[in-house]
């Protein structure tokens, strides 16, 4: 089966920088670019595409991996949690090419199908927040399209203690009954988050509550609201940012 290459680099050395509590927390990263035709003689492919970075060192050993393991996990399920990140991008790459040509081979090959296109997009990107007091966010968003009018796109943050390596929850950052005050604030905040302030006339919802998904960064904290959630899919991915300052009442 003809396989076209674009550009395939998996860079395991790069470090970047950032600032926690005591030492430099520094990362790696993995990318991936590739297509995958779907049969000699068609223009049809799958597009993979990955850029993830992951923890290198600045946490001892026993929380890096816990960190490492929840994030490879996000990024490309359960099945792929035990593996490095490298090797895990590269297995999900191969494993992603199976299940495109499993599902579409057979119907481009039929005479029914000759005038059909079978195209599959599947982009993946991970990324470090500047940590914060001891904290840092991590926001995987995950482009995926195999065909129609358009192809589906999600941002989740994930949040970590990096001198454990566990998962930092909602429940846990903010104090008990933070809920009333938190909807206020996303609520008041939401026009400015908005290209236009007057799309508020097209939310599913007059209050904003909040969700679990959120960052932390210099800025504040930042509730991310993904297609459908509260908003036509039109209005795309509404991220809200509540400042510190608006803040400390309700943070642990």
């Amino acid at each position: 089966m003809k396989k076209t290459l674009e550009v395939l680099a998996i860079i395991s050395a790069a470090a970047v920088a950032l600032s926690s509590c005591s030492q430099e927390f520094r990362t790696g990263k993995t990318e991936i670019s590739e297509n995958f035709a779907l049969m000699d003689g068609r223009t049809d492919s799958l597009h993979i595409s990955v850029s993830v970075e992951y923890p290198v060192s600045g946490q001892n050993e026993d929380a890096r991996l816990k960190m490492s393991t929840a994030i490879t996990a996000a990024l490309f399920g359960e099945e792929y949690s035990g593996m490095q990140p490298e090797a895990a991008a590269c297995s999900y790459r191969e494993d992603l090419a199976e299940e495109y040509r499993a599902e579409n081979l057979p119907l481009a090959e039929s005479e029914e199908f000759q005038d059909a296109t079978f195209q599959w997009a599947d982009d993946i990107s991970g990324h470090f927040c500047p940590a914060s007091d001891g904290l840092v966010s991590y926001v995987i968003s995950h482009h995926s399209y195999r065909g129609g009018a358009h192809g589906i796109t999600s941002e989740i943050s994930y949040n970590f203690d990096l001198k454990t390596g566990e998962p930092v929850e909602e429940t846990d950052f903010f104090t008990a009954g933070y809920e009333t005050r938190l909807t206020r604030l996303l609520t008041s905040r939401l026009p400015e988050a908005l290209e236009s302030p007057a799309d508020t006339s097209m939310m599913f919802l007059k209050e904003i509550e909040p969700n679990g998904n959120f960052s932390i960064s210099d800025k504040g904290v930042t509730y991310i609201y993904n297609h459908y959630e509260i908003a036509p899919y039109s209005m795309g991915i509404i991220r809200i940012t509540i400042p510190w300052e608006d803040l400390n009442d309700i943070i642990r």
